[in-house]
């Protein structure tokens, strides 16, 4: 009597939800993982990346269980997935029920792929949103394994302050038909990494890009950007005058700074020498 109740809910809702104008908030699948208690029974929109199906169910303390039931996991679409932590940090309580037609499109479903979703926070239990999703739009652009690898191993190379490396892995990340947010990373990370060497005129150009491009979601890239046209300085590697660099991978500043101190040392001694001083006599109470 229970599933039957609760699937005839279902399937009234669904219908209805245009119909009868339900409000339909907008917001990530971060801050519904943050505050779930204040979605409960709140219809959302919000947009995430397909991870695999699951077999998660509960109905024990939800609704949610298997013969009614299709599961599976994703990431927000904001999700840094390059990174170990953010990659594993998967959520798998979205649930759309079988009756629904788009049901049938979550089966079809690869990895990466990105969907927004109109769902509702069904229950809380243990501290996360029990979502079901009743509407789904698939996306065309998605993130793929060539430019997530490129991302790792040039943040891998960032970490040991091994710019030249870092910009060799991220140039070549595939810049078609990836979202504008990981787009923005990479020329983010492009600047950096340029920054660090020196090179503000193409750092700058790269930032200009990740501003338009992520803007919303990393409110620091514009404060670097202003950052880097005024004070580029600032940015630089200085440690690695330190360190045995080859040649041709000697970051321009360090270029600049020898040509200037040889300039100033000919410079000296191309000056004529100054009579010296006359010595000033010691006094008898100051000879030891």
């Amino acid at each position: 009597m229970k599933i039957a109740l609760t699937l005839g809910l279902s399937l009234a809702l669904v219908p209805t939800l245009a119909a009868q104008q339900v409000t339909v908030v907008a917001t990530t699948l971060a801050q519904l993982r943050k505050s779930p208690d204040a979605y409960r029974g709140v219809w959302v929109r919000f947009t995430i990346q397909f991870a695999s199906l699951g077999k998660v169910q509960n109905p024990f303390f939800t609704e949610f269980e298997a013969s009614q039931y299709a599961n599976f996991y994703g990431w927000a679409d904001e999700q840094a997935i390059w990174k170990k932590s953010e990659y594993e940090d998967l959520f798998g309580l979205f649930f759309i029920l079988k009756e629904n037609d788009i049901c049938s499109e979550i089966y079809k479903m690869k990895v990466y792929d990105r969907m927004e979703v109109v769902a509702i926070v069904r229950n809380v239990f243990q501290r996360q949103p029990w979502m079901e999703i009743t509407e789904l739009t698939n996306l065309d652009r998605r993130a793929n394994t060539a430019t997530l690898s490129h991302l790792y191993r040039g943040e891998t190379y960032m970490q040991k302050r091994d710019w030249r490396r870092a910009l060799a892995e991220l140039s070549l990340a595939p810049g078609d038909n990836i979202p504008d947010h990981l787009r923005g990373q990479v020329h983010k990370n492009l600047a950096m990494c340029y920054l660090r060497l020196g090179e503000a005129g193409t750092a700058v150009q790269h930032l200009e890009s990740a501003v338009e491009l992520m803007n919303e979601i990393d409110p620091e890239i514009r404060e670097i950007a202003a950052l880097a046209k005024v004070r580029p300085e600032s940015f630089l590697d200085r440690t690695l005058s330190n360190v045995q660099v080859e040649e041709h991978n000697r970051p321009m500043w360090e270029a600049f700074e020898k040509a200037t101190s040889t300039d100033d040392e000919e410079a000296e001694a191309a000056t004529p020498a100054r009579p010296p001083a006359p010595a000033k006599q010691s006094s008898p109470a100051s000879t030891k």
